[in-house]
């Protein structure tokens, strides 16, 4: 099964009920603060509330990444007793699906979380379970819950190891004699967590470059969330997978970034990471010395060219403003890169820009049939009439055209081209 959708309610800047179709290719766009990454990092928060590993119903800090200083970090406008909803859908390629809704609620003078509402159900009518907390204290009685199987109610006591049923509370439904949920419950679990076992994230800022690097004693397979085993990882390909990794990312740089292909250069039990001259391969240049662009842009260039070679596609890979600190120029090849990835089995891309040329790439190997509408979706993160934030969603036909391009979107070099316009005509 695969993640297919995120919903959220009352979740940071967005107050009203929303939802996110994610697909291989997921593009968020939208002006600064609007909410963009709040969005993009869902599938990091959700993936660690439902491992069982999660101490509180959602855990603030996940494999580095930190959602905020405290839970009121998460509700809409910090309301003191405010409650925030959360919810996924997963699916198979036999149309099998699941899903899962969780409401969170804050107690402010206990700086507490309570799972206040849990449902979790299937298409097929196999599992629907629903959980609502029904004290009055949540240091008195925070296992108190309502449960609804559709066939009656009972009071029940149930722990969350995060937003997943604790072992004990799985032991009280046998005592009680629900065994019969406890099958279509574990197997739902164990899809979930298994959707959810790989998901990466790379931040906007990239670790920058050193002059030198040791060689390391294992084989990596991710980047990091800042880029900072990038280095490693083309070495150990360098070292002990015949440098194909290494010969691929090269070949990248070289095509389109300068034309300057890009080596290992070994110093005794250390490396550093260069740039060597196509005229004079004699002549080499540290990344620390070069461009920020061509140093920020490492990270992900290695991660998609390890998968190729590795052919270990999957899971979930969140990647905010790939782009940065890259020329325009190269921000459609960059998209091509995500494109090729997209078109994999089972690779997912949640993807923050601010780049139109990376959006107009996109939309040309559409154009161009080279890739399917249907595995891109993307989003405009706009404000809300109402204030705070709201998802808009904007569907890329099979031309590349779009079906509702939200007004002012992209539109800063067309008014800068009247303002130059009118300001030619006024002192002609």
């Amino acid at each position: 099964m695969e993640l297919v959708e995120l919903r959220f309610e009352n979740y940071k800047a967005f107050h009203r009920p929303a939802s996110l179709e994610l697909r291989p290719l997921t593009l968020l766009i939208g002006r600064n603060s609007a909410g963009k990454s709040a969005v993009a990092r869902l599938p990091l928060l959700l993936s660690h509330a439902l491992s069982g590993r999660a101490e509180s119903p959602v855990d603030l800090e996940v494999d580095g990444v930190d959602f905020g200083a405290s839970f009121l970090d998460l509700i809409h406008n910090r309301t003191p007793h405010g409650a925030i909803g959360l919810g996924a859908a997963f699916e198979s390629s036999a149309r099998a699906r699941i899903e899962v809704s969780a409401k969170i609620q804050h107690v402010s003078e206990y700086m507490l979380q309570v799972v206040s509402a849990f449902e979790l159900r299937t298409n097929d009518g196999a599992l629907w379970l629903k959980l609502t907390w029904i004290g009055t204290n949540p240091l008195e009685d925070p296992a108190l819950y309502r449960l609804d199987t559709g066939e009656g109610t009972r009071q029940v006591n149930i722990s969350f190891r995060g937003l997943r049923l604790a072992q004990e509370s799985r032991w009280r439904l046998a005592d009680l004699g629900l065994t019969d949920l406890l099958r279509p419950l574990a197997m739902c679990e164990e899809h979930m967590r298994t959707a959810l076992a790989r998901v990466g994230y790379l931040g906007p800022f990239r670790e920058a470059p050193q002059r030198l690097y040791r060689f390391p004693g294992g084989n990596p397979e991710s980047v990091g969330r800042r880029g900072v085993s990038a280095p490693a990882l083309l070495a150990a390909d360098y070292l002990r997978r015949r440098g194909m990794v290494l010969q691929r990312v090269s070949d990248w740089y070289q095509q389109h970034l300068g034309g300057w292909p890009l080596s290992i250069a070994r110093q005794g039990d250390s490396f550093s990471v260069v740039l060597r001259n196509p005229a004079n391969p004699a002549i080499e240049v540290n990344l620390a010395d070069v461009g920020t662009g061509l140093s920020q842009v490492l990270p992900l260039v290695v991660q998609r060219q390890f998968e190729v070679v590795t052919g270990k596609v999957g899971g979930i890979e969140i990647v905010e403003q790939p782009e940065l600190h890259l020329h325009p120029g190269a921000h459609g090849d960059l998209a091509d890169l995500y494109i090729e990835a997209a078109k994999q089995h089972g690779a997912r891309f949640v993807i923050e820009t601010h780049s139109e040329n990376f959006v107009l790439r996109v939309r040309r190997r559409i154009a161009e049939r080279k890739l399917d509408p249907d595995r891109v979706s993307l989003y405009w993160v706009d404000d809300a009439p109402q204030g705070g934030s709201e998802l808009k969603r904007i569907e890329i036909l099979p031309t590349g055209d779009v079906s509702d391009w939200p007004r002012g979107v992209f539109s800063e070099d067309f008014e800068e081209a009247k303002a130059i316009r009118a300001a030619q005509r006024e002192h002609a």
